[in-house]
């Protein structure tokens, strides 16, 4: 080796005839080969980089809010669950069998099918909204003939109407297969009795007669139609 610390020429280039190469003599051009390539950094292995702080913290928050969740509103989650509901059982089979009873006040019967069936369109107070789902108190669709409402309900009415000196323009759908005679009567009634209204209630018989006489239609009625 040189002063300046170079490999001779013998050893970069090969042997040089006369001259006696050992192993040894090689070992620094092995060192200055792989010089340059342990400098270079390692290549990364997929699937062992860290994952980032945010993305635990979200997991732990989900974690968190879905466990509160499920015990807010999950119920019971003990072996008992199905133990709870055999037991519940019989005083459903008692409620069942009270519904007929409860039946006989159509106002009470009717103010619940109205809650569930018409409140979205016709609003708690009965008084529609303006323009598009027209009022049912103080309205002479209801209090009058008690078969124009009752096929009202039973098809539904499209069209312009004229209710309580207001026009309306919006769609009413039907009830024909979703309701019953006895359930149509209950709500029919309790609308037409909704005060101020003081109109007669409508009894199953009617509806189911009614019922049969445009059973055929398939399609809403309009105002037209019902001689308004």
């Amino acid at each position: 080796m040189t002063a300046d610390g170079d490999v001779p020429n013998a050893r970069r280039n090969g042997p040089v005839d006369g001259a006696d190469v050992t192993p040894a003599d090689l070992e620094p051009d092995v060192e200055r080969l792989h010089r340059a390539i342990a400098r270079e950094p390692h290549d990364p292995e997929e699937g062992r980089e860290p994952a980032p702080w945010w993305l635990w913290a979200g997991a732990v928050l989900a974690i968190f809010i879905g466990g509160w969740y499920l015990g807010r509103y999950g119920g019971s989650f003990d072996t008992a669950t199905h133990v709870a509901y055999a037991a519940r059982a019989p005083v459903a089979a008692g409620e069942a069998t009270a519904k007929p009873a409860a039946a006989v006040d159509p106002i009470q019967a009717g103010r619940q099918l109205f809650l569930t069936r018409c409140q979205a369109c016709h609003q708690a107070d009965g008084k529609g909204l303006t323009g598009t789902f027209p009022p049912l108190v103080g309205s002479e669709w209801v209090t009058g003939a008690p078969e124009r409402v009752v096929h009202i309900v039973l098809d539904g009415l499209q069209g312009s109407v004229q209710v309580a000196g207001q026009s309306f323009d919006g769609v009413m759908p039907t009830w024909r297969n979703q309701l019953s005679d006895r359930e149509i009567a209950a709500v029919v009634t309790f609308i037409r009795q909704w005060k101020p209204n003081a109109a007669p209630p409508v009894d199953s018989a009617l509806v189911a007669r009614e019922r049969t006489a445009t059973e055929s239609r398939g399609r809403p009625w309009t105002a037209q139609e019902l001689g308004r």
